[in-house]
């Protein structure tokens, strides 16, 4: 038999323990504040291997010639580091799965999947989660929360103006809303990582896929990789940069990305999760306990409203969820 579940209209709504004396509740509801177990995987890091030099006291001057044109290739192997190649090297902060041994929990986050930027230049912790993320305060490891940017803005960041926002994760900017006045004139100047057909000499396999069209953000601060393609995807085994491989999804879910309940699924060229079939669970059904299962939703109702996450999370409480903190249901 499906609950009852009332109309909450005014901020004077009937609250579930008054309904309950009443006696008008024929059903119960589903418990909220599950917890989520989560694993993640951890890449070590490797070092670059450098060729011993060859022995100078040659024999003949044959044996010299082969010695220096080796020395040669070695100097010029070693001051080349390849992004891509999974190896950290020279300025590289990363390398595809390479991370340098860093975790979400390692940079100060509770939770979630670190990553490493296509072009190798930085971690990216836009997968990262903080438990206080949706309080609105800047806490911790995040970056920004909600409206609380921390005094930055597009310019800051390296743009001529827009509007700059906050991830969902508090870990990283959305710079979506920045432009740049010369994005769109093939010309990289300024901030610009590509612009137009301009990759910056950047392919599909310099950022560790192996064949594919690579392409550039509409404000010219990332490359697309949409159109990047892996002639090992779709075996079901992790190999190279894959972040998951068909089903294979390295033991994650919908859950463990931080949302509460779904079906997670891998993107068709193998390089980062599908999670459009995901939802945030228990934070949009109403219910009588207090709380839901996605943190930071839930931060950001109980802000609103301390009902939500002292008695009980009516029907008010998702409508609070979905209008106001983006809560995907």
């Amino acid at each position: 038999m499906t609950p009852m579940t009332p109309e909450f209209d005014s901020p004077s709504r009937p609250r579930w323990p008054e309904l309950l004396l009443g006696g008008l509740l024929l059903g119960s509801a589903c418990a909220g504040g599950e917890s989520v177990d989560e694993g993640y995987a951890t890449f070590g890091n490797t070092s670059p291997v450098t060729a011993d030099a060859g022995n100078e006291d040659s024999s003949s001057d044959e044996v010299g010639d082969t010695t220096d044109t080796a020395d040669t290739a070695d100097t010029a192997d070693t001051d080349s580091p390849a992004c891509g190649d999974g190896i950290v090297a020279g300025s590289e902060a990363c390398d595809g799965s390479n991370l340098a041994n860093q975790t979400c929990t390692s940079l100060g986050f509770d939770s979630g999947n670190l990553a490493c930027f296509p072009d190798c230049s930085a971690l990216d912790t836009s997968g990262c989660v903080s438990d206080t993320c949706g309080n609105g305060f800047v806490e911790g490891a995040e970056v920004c929360d909600g409206l609380d940017l921390d005094g930055q803005n597009c310019v800051s960041q390296g743009f001529d103006g827009g509007s700059l926002a906050c991830t969902e994760s508090c870990s990283s900017f959305d710079t979506n809303g920045c432009t740049l006045q010369t994005c769109g004139n093939g010309q990289l100047d300024g901030a610009e990582l590509c612009d137009g057909n301009n990759l910056g000499g950047a392919s599909c396999i310099s950022v560790g896929f192996t064949g594919g069209t690579l392409g550039c953000s509409a404000n010219c601060d990332s490359y697309e990789i949409a159109g990047c393609t892996s002639e090992t995807c779709g075996n079901n085994n992790l190999e190279a940069d894959e972040v998951c491989d068909n089903q294979n999804l390295a033991g994650e879910s919908c859950a463990s990305v931080g949302y509460g309940a779904g079906t997670l699924q891998c993107t068709d060229n193998c390089a980062g999760f599908d999670v459009s079939q995901c939802n945030d669970g228990n934070c949009c059904t109403a219910k009588m306990t207090s709380g839901c299962q996605v943190a930071f939703v839930e931060n950001c109702v109980c802000a609103i409203d301390d009902y939500c996450c002292t008695t009980a999370w009516d029907q008010t409480c998702v409508g609070i969820a979905v209008s106001d903190c983006t809560a995907q249901c």
